[in-house]
């Protein structure tokens, strides 16, 4: 959509809905603009350059219109800021979209914003009890033969991931997969892969108790978000399953990205790569500048607008042009997802564009 400005808009409870309907957000392209609703009342407005206002106000419905407006007086004092929400077909020149309403916002001082509006899906699942060996990650808390304590006091987490005939996972210096087929309440497991990197003790010791022990037939059991896998009727190992990951409120930190010539590679040594996806916006750290853009994420998909970024030149050998390739393949994604607890962004021919660990 072509417009003076641009707008994003989340809606918590703008106008009257049921509770448990989702929130809103209303965009619009270049540059990067936001209003946000956290209630019925009240509202913030982020402008490029200028500390966040605070708004308060109250909306009001047009039936015959198919429109409703919300209206604020700023707390700092000032004029009212006027938004105007009309349910139709909109296209917000991004994605062949098409969002259920239009957005237009008056300030005070002349400006006008536009936008578009789509219904927010929530990012994060909400806990449920694991009812298959499929789908949680599973974190390793019990190994036969090894001191509880090593476990709990290990930097990261031994982890395992069942799904679509494949283990997947973390073993506590090396990422590992392997195959894998269950059979009513048993399940075997086939030959280990993975990288081959070195770690210090007690890393290893880890990773090599793990590997001798995650192979062949067992008996699985699940209760109360616990995975246990036995010998016969003895306990081998012992799982729970995590927390569902989310997209949202996490700085993640890139472990590869797409250089644009069918390569996903690590950033250079001495740089650091960070994104944080969190109401409607992306923003963080590409290795020189610090950027923005906007995003939209429903279900596996996911539209990144154009970036916005400082001007800084950085003279270290190859900086600038890793800033480049990482923001080109983070707005070529198109669909996310987690591998265990590592954010996996690929773009429309399903080639990957992304890799990141969570803080």
């Amino acid at each position: 959509m072509k417009a003076r400005g641009t707008l994003i808009i989340l809606l918590l409870s703008t106008f009257p809905v049921a509770a448990a309907d989702p929130p809103m957000v209303c965009f619009g392209n270049e540059p990067s603009w936001g209003l946000h609703f956290a209630d019925a009342v009240s509202a913030r407005l982020e402008l490029p350059g200028v500390p966040p206002a605070e708004y308060r106000g109250s909306a009001t419905r047009l039936d015959f219109l198919h429109e409703r407006i919300w209206r604020g007086k700023p707390a700092a004092g000032g004029g009212d800021l006027v938004a105007f929400l009309r349910e139709a077909t909109c296209s917000d020149g991004m994605s062949d979209t098409r969002h259920p309403v239009i957005a237009r916002v008056s300030l005070a001082d002349g400006r006008f914003l536009a936008g578009c509006c789509r219904i927010v899906a929530a990012l994060t699942a909400a806990p449920q009890a694991a009812t298959s060996i499929e789908g949680p990650t599973w974190r390793l808390t019990e190994l036969r033969g090894l001191d509880p304590s090593v476990l709990r006091s290990a930097a990261r987490p031994v982890t395992a991931g069942f799904k679509a005939g494949r283990i997947s996972g973390f073993s506590g210096c090396n990422q590992f997969f392997g195959p894998y087929a269950v059979d009513g309440d048993r399940v075997t497991i086939g030959t280990l892969a993975g990288s081959l990197m070195a770690c210090e003790e007690p890393s290893m010791k880890v990773e090599n108790a793990v590997h001798a022990a995650l192979a062949g037939t067992f008996r699985y059991v699940l209760a109360d978000n616990r995975l246990t896998l036995q010998a016969g009727a003895v306990p081998v190992m012992a799982f729970q399953a995590e927390p569902a990951p989310a997209l949202e409120g996490v700085t993640w930190k890139i472990t590869g990205f797409n250089n644009g010539r069918q390569a996903v590679v690590s950033p250079l040594s001495g740089t650091t790569l960070s994104a944080t996806f969190k109401g409607g916006w992306v923003e963080g750290f590409a290795g020189c500048n610090t950027f923005r853009a906007t995003y939209t994420a429903e279900a596996d998909r996911i539209v990144i607008g154009p970036v916005a970024l400082t001007r800084m030149s950085c003279g270290g050998e190859g900086i600038m042009r890793q800033e480049r390739e990482f923001l080109s393949a983070l707005q070529s994604a198109t669909t996310w997802g987690f591998m265990g607890r590592m954010l996996d962004l690929h773009r429309a021919d399903g080639e990957r564009v992304l890799t990141a660990d969570g803080d």
